[in-house]
């Protein structure tokens, strides 16, 4: 059972970042001159950047990212999650619940991400709150800066698992 996991999880989680990343990703990529979504801005974007994004989005990538992106990233984040809460392992005591805890907040920060892009596509670049760009933004960053951690985290069980 441990290798049908230690492969498995990871292949699948592989192949859902791919279809993502590659077909879609290019896609999108081409519906909005180039530009890089939301989703991969690591230091998060301000009013500005969004508006620029927004407006040089063709509305076939309006209907792209809301649609099939949106649902295979909320599908993505859970897998990476359980990818990295199984190469954390052993989960023992506090550090345990820790690991956990991490991989865990980068499912929330990944999903709370999606619902404000959605919000950031709903209102299209005139009407954009700062708010919403603001809290859309600080998402982006904390997913990443969580996913720094739980990695470090997952690399240090990994190579402890394998020493003893």
């Amino acid at each position: 059972m441990n290798r049908a996991i230690s492969w498995g999880l990871p292949l699948l989680m592989l192949a859902v970042y791919l279809y993502l990343a590659v077909v879609l990703g290019r896609q999108l990529s081409a519906l909005a001159d180039g530009l890089p979504p939301f989703d991969l801005r690591v230091f998060g974007y301000d009013l500005h950047e969004t508006r620029a994004y927004l407006r040089a989005l063709h509305p076939d990538g309006y209907v792209l990212y809301q649609g099939p992106i949106f649902w295979t990233d909320t599908v993505f984040a859970p897998l990476m999650g359980l990818c990295l809460v199984w190469w954390m392992r052993p989960l023992r005591g506090a550090f345990g619940m820790v690991c956990v805890l991490v991989a865990m907040s980068y499912v929330a920060f990944d999903w709370g991400e999606n619902m404000w892009v959605l919000r950031l596509l709903g209102s299209g670049p005139d009407w954009l709150a700062l708010r919403d760009v603001a809290g859309a933004s600080a998402f982006t960053s904390a997913k990443f800066a969580v996913f720094a951690l739980a990695a470090v985290l997952a690399a240090r069980q990994s190579l402890a698992r394998r020493r003893g």
